[in-house]
């Protein structure tokens, strides 16, 4: 199972003002946004929608995704749904469980799956995000990336607060296998010395996403 990790999705200047938010909520049970299947094995708080403290912080994740270059490099974002921040206290967990395909609320297709983390590590214990045979647990403001197609679950949190946001993106191409390929290509490009054989390798990115994006 692929997944990328980005480091300082959220700046650290930022997310001193989210956790003071968060730390007064208002929450309310995590159940609320999960489907019928994962609602069984959710068991965790999050961030009232629609309140003034959910439309402050979605407005500061996402102002963060659109200067992040290399959160546009690896999703190739078409839309990125609404923004959950969920919490996990000692003895809460969200067993094994697939993300929906298509998310009714935002009305996309569930391609990418993007967990934030918020809290810092030495605040809390457990709350690993396991994707597939990796268990991540990553420092404040680091972002991992992975297929809303892989089962995944968050592991009990055994000591302190555990506090994430997560959201997907429907990308403008739908196969991981092609937006690996394209990710790579970004890569070489950025470290190849060669001014020829950059802008030969940047034609064949930009052709493949003439091939590959949908309309």
């Amino acid at each position: 199972m692929t997944f990328n990790v980005i480091k300082q999705l959220v700046p650290p200047a930022q997310l001193s003002l989210v956790r003071q938010r968060l730390a007064d909520g208002p929450w309310v049970d995590g159940r609320v946004t999960a489907g019928a299947e994962a609602a069984r094995v959710k068991n965790n708080l999050q961030l009232q929608l629609g309140s003034p403290t959910h439309k402050e912080l979605s407005e500061l994740v996402k102002s963060a995704l659109h200067a992040s270059e290399p959160f546009k490099s690896v999703t190739l974002p078409r839309r990125v749904s609404g923004i959950l921040f969920s919490r996990y206290e000692v003895g809460m967990a969200y067993g094994a469980h697939t993300d929906d395909a298509y998310r009714s609320l935002d009305l996309l297709r569930s391609d990418i799956a993007v967990t934030v983390f918020l809290s810092e590590l030495d605040s809390y214990e457990g709350g690993e995000l396991v994707v597939g045979d990796s268990a991540l647990r990553l420092a404040a403001g680091d972002a991992v990336v992975y297929p809303a197609t892989s089962v995944h679950c968050v592991s009990t949190v055994t000591r302190g607060t555990r506090h994430a946001a997560v959201f997907w993106v429907q990308s403008l191409v739908r196969d991981e296998g092609k937006r690996e390929i394209l990710s790579t290509l970004q890569s070489v490009i950025a470290h190849v010395g060669s001014p020829a054989l950059s802008l030969a390798l940047a034609r064949v990115q930009q052709n493949l996403l003439r091939m590959w994006v949908e309309p």
